[in-house]
């Protein structure tokens, strides 16, 4: 919610910063049930809403006892408490209340104080605007009276003969007081007569706490907004909370159909994401940006620019060269024009992803003045098969009347208008970062055609990019056609448009920032390969493209798809589709790296993470070992950049960067960033689990050892023997990023160890099988049979940290120490946008599952015993603030036996963009999410453990709502598909030889 505008905060007290509400209901209860005669309608919790709360004492028993028919002389203040006149009863009342008070006590709602904390450290004045004559003393009692600049209160209203609430004057006072005007303030409610006062007196805003008032009462009182919790009043946007609900869809909005996913109404920027299309090299969104300008319609795979970074207090090693996705010119953005004027909003519209032709078509109904209709309907397309071609249809339909529809298609090449934000996770603006074109279609007249091609100002990356139009079905020039539409018929415009750029060597950058390509600076070339594309695009014509994506698409369903029977209309299948989907295309065609958000957005600058290896490599090593490989080469391409990062930090071997799109390490926070050193075993960790799954050993022979020596050699050099034998791992960053600079760090301690193990064996099996090449591999690697000994005892002598007393594995050495974060009293999510960093990490608390991935990813290193006491031990303290949580939560809760939280995280993946439960989607989809879903379905609810391929089981656990689960594997040469529900597990050999597999403990021959 954004209150930032606003100067001051203006607070009712009772029912608002603390729950009197009890204490004034049980006071107002015991007057009434001592002075209403026999025969009266007894008082009620509704009167108390009605008569009473929010109004000046005295007022209240008057309404009240004029509801019953009774009526009693006013009196005056200093009546006492047993006197029969209004304020008698009023001071009963107030007696009634200070005894409970001085009782009973009182504390402030939960959240109270972290606001006043938010709201005080943000610059804004408060005040508490309060009819009770109490105010003080509950403050005061309540320990939150230093919060407040000024107290108007009861006596205040009185002294200066203030009209109570409903009217406006206490809080227009208090406003006064602080120096400001009410347009200025906002105005926080419990009471319908409270917002009321704030709705009369024009506030700037006016917040109702619902504390039982009714969220509709309070919004027809005159409420802006109504929350629930103060907290709400702080976070930006309560998309997050969606976490505590089970998600689900509107079916009106989204119908349910497994093969497609449709949005009826009008779209916004997390349409634009969830309806984009693309294949891995470019990406497209859907509709819903307001403009699609530089980074908000297409993306280019690696295509990015680059920035010095500026650290207000520089170190020696830091990362010094900024990267930040570049978005590249436009060419699906069309305006319509109807007899010279522009089409404004359509009467209706929607959208639709289909699952089965790889197609994201926006349909447009327009009324236009005199009645008659025009239906708009654009396809946008990005080719599976062909990495550099996209395809753009436009239909434009007149039922009722002839037409002139003038279509402008000008490449959309305005700047982005992203605004800068606090939040680390959402595309970021860089001053000086773009692109600007350098040579025009004039530059080549033998190509034909439209053609240009753009740099990047600072990195020089450069791509071009080539059009090709056809008007019902003839090829045209220029960017702006006339269709003379007869009434009943339809006219189509369609556009290809192929986009060319030099893939990136990612080793980084050059001094001066530019980038290492794998091809020069040149140019030409490109634009003659885009025409190359454009006229095969052109003999082929747009049915026969979309056949060969249907059938690309086809192979894949057949393949891969994952099918589940969950009684509930489809949705989950259907979701499960879109995830699989999202899946596929992001990896169809694998020219450099893949992003946090595939080419989705530029959320998260366009990086790649550990993600690629631990979240999205599983599904393509199990599916299409090729494109895995693929994914492994990029990585084996970045070893020198990773030397040189080791050296800058005083380490043998390689580090790999925590974020990254060219090789050189981009994250500025160091203590988040580079201090994940884990980043290495998890790339390792994907290595191991692909040779040994794929038995792709050529690959082990020709890069894959390169990366497990030398990141074992950053283990080594990065931990040491202590005197207790064993090997620690010392000022570490797990995947926990809530916890930072720890000793023996559980995850980085084992999969370090794993590591080490897999460089070691790898060794061996390359010393024993590959004669002819081993003394090559020493040869280029500088190393022997000593050292690589060394990593086998390190590996075996492992810390790995256990607190005997909780009887758990300890997240690291100092972790146990801490105090366990008051989850009750501080809720803003994400805790990263509204805590200080030190504020987190003296606290246990987790931003996302460590332990727990330890469990599932080398499931076999532990015990069930040991699994379920960690499991119920660290996921109460994990906030899930990381979308890549919950896959890990499903995945272990499944296995140990708790199936109604497994189902919770599942569906908390399965809703993450769809739903946009982070608050973040619209700046791209949680690529790695997408790949939680699939391991969530195979590994999880599927029962698939390999502890990085090391030794392959199926021990499945169907949840209670699902009548079946089928999903295929590929090992080796080997497909086969597994089939389960409550009574079976089968297993189908589909290709390939027969392999053995361990089914619920048993081995099966398949």
């Amino acid at each position: 919610m954004k209150i930032t505008r606003f100067a001051c905060a203006l607070f009712d007290l009772d029912g608002v910063l603390v729950p009197t509400t009890k204490l004034h209901k049980a006071a107002w209860k015991q007057l009434f049930d001592e002075v209403l005669p026999q025969g009266s309608d007894p008082y009620t919790e509704q009167d108390y809403y009605t008569f009473v709360d929010g109004k000046p004492r005295y007022d209240g028993v008057y309404a009240f006892l004029e509801s019953r028919g009774i009526h009693l002389d006013w009196g005056n203040p200093d009546d006492g408490p047993e006197t029969d006149t209004i304020c008698g009863y009023g001071n009963r009342k107030n007696a009634n209340f200070e005894r409970m008070l001085s009782k009973q006590g009182i504390k402030p709602y939960p959240d109270t104080i972290d606001v006043l904390r938010h709201l005080s450290a943000s610059g804004k004045k408060l005040a508490v605007v309060s009819s009770s004559k109490n105010a003080a003393a509950v403050l005061q009692a309540a320990g939150i009276a230093g919060f407040f600049d000024t107290v108007v209160d009861g006596n205040t209203k009185s002294e200066l003969g203030l009209a109570g609430k409903p009217a406006p004057d206490t809080y227009a006072y208090a406003a006064k007081q602080l120096g400001l005007r009410n347009q200025d303030a906002l105005v926080v409610e419990d009471a319908l007569s409270g917002v009321a006062a704030g709705h009369a007196g024009r506030f700037g805003l006016v917040i109702g706490v619902d504390r039982g008032a009714g969220r509709k009462e309070l919004l027809e009182a005159g409420a802006d907004h109504v929350v629930d919790n103060l907290i709400e009043l702080i976070e930006d946007d309560c998309g997050e909370r969606r976490l505590q609900r089970d998600p689900n869809l509107d079916s009106d909005r989204y119908p349910i159909d497994e093969w497609s996913f449709t949005e009826i109404g009008s779209p916004d920027e997390v349409s634009a994401t969830n309806f984009s299309v693309t294949n891995g090299n470019i990406g497209v969104r859907g509709q819903g940006d307001g403009t699609r300008s530089l980074g908000s319609g297409t993306f280019l795979s690696g295509f990015h620019d680059t920035f010095d970074i500026t650290h207000p207090e520089g170190g020696y090693g830091y990362a010094k060269v900024g990267q930040i996705i570049q978005g590249v010119p436009d060419a699906s953005d069309f305006v319509f024009k109807v007899e010279g004027l522009p089409l404004s909003h359509p009467k209706t519209m929607q959208q639709k992803l289909d699952f089965r032709s790889g197609i994201s078509t926006t349909v447009c109904d327009y009324q236009l003045d005199d009645g008659a209709r025009l239906r708009v309907s654009l396809e946008r397309m990005v080719c599976l098969f062909n990495k550099d071609l996209t395809v753009f249809v436009v239909q434009m339909e007149s039922p009722d009347r002839d037409i002139t529809v003038v279509v402008d298609g000008a490449i959309n090449v305005d700047m982005s208008q992203h605004s800068a934000v606090k939040d680390p996770r959402k595309s970021q603006t860089v001053d000086g970062c773009g692109i600007h074109e350098v040579l025009a279609n004039e530059a080549y007249p033998e190509v034909g055609g439209n053609y240009h091609v753009y740099r990047c100002n600072n990195s020089r990356l450069s791509v071009a990019l080539g059009v090709k139009q056809y008007k019902n079905g003839r090829p045209v020039e220029g960017q702006s056609w006339r269709f003379e539409i007869k009434r009943g018929d339809s006219a189509r415009l369609v556009r290809y448009a192929a986009y060319r750029s030099h893939p990136i060597l990612p080793e980084g950058t050059t001094g001066n920032g530019l980038v290492v390509q794998t091809k020069g600076e040149g140019t030409r070339h490109l634009v003659e390969e885009c025409r190359d594309v454009l006229e095969k695009a052109g003999l082929q014509d747009v049915q026969g493209i979309k056949d060969l994506q249907r059938k690309w698409l086809e192979r894949f369903w057949k393949q891969e798809d994952i099918k589940v029977a969950a009684k509930d209309d489809g949705r989950t299948q259907q979701l499960i589709h879109w995830e699989l989907f999202q899946l596929a295309q992001s990896t169809a065609q694998i020219v450099n790296g893949v992003g946090a958000k595939g080419l989705s957005g530029s959320g998260y600058s366009g990086h790649y993470f550990w993600d690629t290896e631990i979240y999205i490599l599983p599904f393509l090593i199990y599916s299409d070992p090729q494109r895995a490989r693929a994914l492994l080469h990029f990585r084996y391409l970045m070893l020198p950049a990773a030397r040189r990062r080791a050296a800058a930090l005083n380490l043998s071997g390689a580090l790999f960067p925590w974020r990254t799109v060219n090789g050189e390490e981009a994250s500025a926070y160091f203590p988040t960033g580079t201090a994940q050193y884990h980043i290495d075993a998890d790339i390792a960790y994907a290595v191991a689990q692909y040779i040994q799954v794929s038995n792709d050993k050529d690959f082990l022979a020709a890069e894959g050892i390169d990366i497990l020596v030398e990141t074992a050699r950053l283990w080594m050099s990065l931990g040491r023997y202590k005197d207790d034998g064993r090997f620690h791992i010392h000022c570490v960053t797990g995947p926990d990023e809530y916890t930072v600079l720890v000793d023996d760090n559980l995850y980085t301690n084992e999969m370090a160890s794993f590591n080490l193990l897999a460089a070691y064996k790898g060794y061996e099996f390359l010393r024993r099988n590959r004669v002819d090449l081993i003394g090559q591999i020493r040869a280029r690697l500088h190393f022997d049979d000593e050292e690589a000994q060394a990593w086998q005892r390190a590996a075996e002598s492992m810390f790995v940290p256990y607190d005997n007393n909780e009887g758990v594995h300890a997240q690291d050495a100092q972790f146990m120490e801490r105090p366990r974060w008051h989850f009750d009293r501080f809720t803003a999510r994400p805790l990263l946008l509204y805590y200080h960093p030190l504020v987190i990490y003296r606290h246990k608390v987790l931003k996302q599952t460590d332990v727990v991935m330890a469990l599932y990813l080398l499931s076999s290193w532990f015990t069930p015993e040991q699994k379920l006491a960690d499991f119920d031990y660290y996921d109460p303290l994990t906030t899930g603030d990381s979308t890549l949580s919950a896959a890990s939560q499903c995945i272990v809760a499944a296995e140990v036996g708790r199936g109604d939280l497994a189902m919770k995280y599942f569906r908390q993946s399965l809703f993450t963009d769809i739903s946009n439960l982070h608050a973040n989607t619209d700046d791209g989809i949680h690529l790695a999410a997408c790949g939680g879903v699939w391991s969530s379905l195979i590994c999880g609810f599927g029962g698939l453990r390999d502890t990085g391929g090391t030794g392959l089981s199926i021990d499945p656990r169907l949840p209670e709502e699902w009548d079946r689960l089928s999903y295929q594997l590929v090992v080796g040469s080997t497909r086969f598909r597994v089939t389960v529900t409550h009574d079976d597990v089968d297993i189908q050999r589909i290709a390939g030889p027969e392999i053995t597999v361990k089914v619920q403990g048993h081995p099966c021959r398949v």
